[in-house]
């Protein structure tokens, strides 16, 4: 499902839309605003991998292992 919404962009920023948009990788503008959404969101996710990476190591996530349950 898709939904229209009205973007307000900078003239640069409009220019490298429609270039992206020109360059014959994406269909049409939208597409190129959709690839661009996906990949802020990739980029957050990252960003909260790297956080609990950064956590360390939690022993206790072991003993999840003698919970009862076979593994798949």
């Amino acid at each position: 499902m898709s939904t229209k919404v009205s973007l307000s962009l900078s003239e640069s920023d409009l220019v490298f839309l429609d270039s992206e948009a020109g360059s014959g990788r994406y269909a049409s503008r939208s597409a190129v605003a959709q690839d661009a959404v996906r990949l802020l969101r990739e980029s957050h996710l990252a960003d909260a991998y790297a956080e609990a990476y950064a956590e360390g190591y939690d022993a206790d996530w072991d003993l999840a292992d003698a919970d009862g349950f076979a593994s798949a």
